[in-house]
């Protein structure tokens, strides 16, 4: 039995394991005998190891992230997840060292990865955006730990991951995407402004897979890059189509389509599907300019990704190399009278 198992047993934190074990800080009588009851009943025996990593040194994470004020936000939501696991397991001599970066520039990335390893970390957590340098750091550094949040990124390493299945995800988009159409056929149009990320490539793989057996439906694919010629090539998709019924976009750039969208006057003849709950896409879904959303629980992801690296470095457990995050389906009515949506996480249910 170990603290983590404890600590999912008994529904609670394992910092909060720790501080009953230890007799440090303040715990609810009511959790502390729910505690020493599984105790009582499994038995319990200190990692020596974890006990003398807390003694002896930190256990450091490098975290690179693109800028957390980018994307809408939604690193910034990764982030937080990633805090409130560093924050449970502060006494338990875990930190992090953060370092954010232009996704849109290989060479910050690098860059990136260069300043965390100066800084001696025992871990990395990174999304791998940028494949082929993902891959050379793994190749050039392979004594560290490394776990992959926001997107799966086949590799001859041994990873853990925490993301999202995506070409299920766009399977998903398509099947929602023909749900709202009804029996309206036409043009759809995949949009993706990120090409060389792996789970943008696998959405968009996903959502033209579903079409295959429907002849009734043209699938079209707009690879580019997020600049203002995105608009432009939206604008030249409607009128080289003008059956154009559906748009996917393949992140969270789904409002900046949806807002150009509805000034085009074309929002009451096209369905709007895009992914993540970030605010800018809860607030154009609520104007009703975007008819769906995928979620994919960002601060599960970071939380979830820190935990498993602990389970690694500090108590010497084999961590779980993939856990599939839900694919959450967000309509208007499920955020409508609820404004924390998607936008808090009690921190519960995580794989430990």
């Amino acid at each position: 039995m170990t603290i983590a198992e404890i600590a999912k047993l008994a529904g609670v934190s394992i910092g909060t394991v720790d501080r009953v074990l230890h007799n440090r800080g303040r715990v609810a009588p009511k959790t502390v005998e729910t505690i020493m009851a599984i105790i009582d009943e499994y038995g319990y025996q200190p990692n020596a190891f974890a006990r003398n990593l807390r003694l002896s040194k930190t256990y450091t994470i490098g975290v690179i992230l693109p800028h957390l004020h980018s994307e809408y936000g939604y690193w910034r939501l990764i982030y937080n997840g990633v805090l409130k696991a560093v924050k449970e397991l502060a006494q338990l001599a875990v930190s992090i060292e953060l370092v954010e970066y232009d996704r849109l520039d290989p060479k910050t990335f690098l860059a990136a990865v260069t300043k965390v390893l100066d800084n001696k970390v025992d871990a990395i957590l990174l999304a791998p955006l940028l494949p082929d340098e993902t891959r050379l750091m793994m190749e050039r550094h392979p004594q560290i730990s490394y776990a992959f949040i926001d997107s799966p990124l086949p590799c001859r390493n041994q990873v853990i991951t925490v993301a999202q299945n995506p070409f299920r995800g766009g399977f998903l988009a398509g099947k929602l995407m023909n749900l709202h159409l009804g029996s309206r056929a036409g043009t759809l149009v995949v949009i993706n402004t990120h090409t060389a990320a792996f789970n943008a490539a696998e959405r968009a793989r996903g959502f033209i897979e579903y079409y295959a057996d429907k002849p009734n439906y043209t699938v079209l694919q707009l690879d580019i890059e997020a600049s203002r010629t995105a608009e432009e090539a939206l604008e030249q998709a409607y009128h080289d189509h003008s059956d154009l019924s559906g748009i996917f976009v393949v992140n969270n750039a789904v409002a900046r389509f949806a807002a150009h969208i509805a000034l085009l006057g074309r929002r009451n003849h096209t369905i709007v599907i895009g992914y993540d709950l970030v605010e800018q896409n809860r607030a154009a879904m609520l104007e009703g300019k975007v008819d769906c959303l995928i979620s994919q629980r960002p601060e599960f992801q970071g939380y979830t990704a820190t935990y498993q690296l602990y389970r690694k470095g500090i108590l010497n457990q084999k961590p779980d190399e993939d856990i599939l995050i839900p694919i959450d389906i967000i309509l208007a009515e499920n955020i409508r009278d609820d404004n924390s949506y998607g936008l808090e996480w009690n921190g519960r249910d995580v794989p430990r």
